[in-house]
This record gives structure tokens, sequence and C-alpha cells, in this order.
């Protein structure tokens, strides 16, 4: 078994992992709209065109809903099995994000479920860590 706190991050500057162990994503709160980014910058607010330092970071819990999702069949890279499935995750925080589920929690997914994230290693040995969601208390 894999020690979070040992293996590296598939995407650090996009996620990682709080004091207490679980997942969070990297995002940006515009000080002049409060609009949360994400991924991370400093090029402008999307929603009203600040930029630089008035971009702050924030690291956000990787829990919400699941809006939607769609089951995957066919995919041509090697980094993923199929089927798999990616969803749209509101996070508490109010950012909409995309997102992969664990593959052991595919079946009998319902609009509104509760998600958490949780990092799990990539199919090749000695993989980085991925984020990925599967619904709370599972």
């Amino acid at each position: 078994m894999i020690e979070i706190s040992e293996a590296p991050l598939a995407h650090p500057s996009l996620y990682g992992v709080a004091p207490g162990g679980a997942p969070m994503v990297f995002a940006a709160r515009c000080t002049q709209c409060s609009r949360i980014g994400f991924p991370r910058q400093s090029y402008g607010c999307e929603a009203c065109g600040a930029h630089g330092e008035a971009l702050a970071d924030v690291d956000l819990p990787a829990t919400g809903e699941l809006i939607s999702f769609a089951e995957v069949h066919r995919h041509h890279g090697t980094d993923i099995d199929t089927p798999f499935v990616m969803a749209e995750i509101r996070l508490d925080s109010g950012l909409l994000l995309r997102g992969t589920l664990a593959p052991q929690h595919a079946n009998g997914l319902k609009i509104g479920v509760r998600l958490c994230g949780t990092l799990i290693a990539g199919k090749r040995p000695g993989a980085a860590l991925e984020l990925r969601f599967a619904p709370e208390g599972s």
C-alpha cells in the first residue's frame, strides 16, 4: 500500500493533501468580486478581469455534490482503463469542476449524491497519485 505522504502527486499544481490527510484543490479567489477560479492562476478573473495580486490562493476541500456524469467506454489513452466515469462536481465552496470517479464507485450513481476526493495511484507500478472522487462514506 502506498503511503500518501511518500507518493508523488500526478498534478501537484492542481491538488494536494491537507494536514489531516484529506485531498484539497488549489484554486484562486478574486478579491474584487469573490469568484473562485480553477486552476489557480494570476492572469485574470474570468468574471471581472482583476489580475495579479487580486487573485488570492485558496485551498478548497475536495468535497461536494454530483451534478452530472457520463460513463466513458472508449478511450484511446493508456493511462486509465475503460469504462470509467467522468463527473461534474459542485464543490462545497461553489466551484464546479470536472473529475474522474474512483473505478469501484461507478455503479448506482445518482445526481445529488455527496462525493469526496480520494488519491489513487495510477495503473502503472510506481505511478503518481491522482485525484478521484467517490461517494462519501465509501
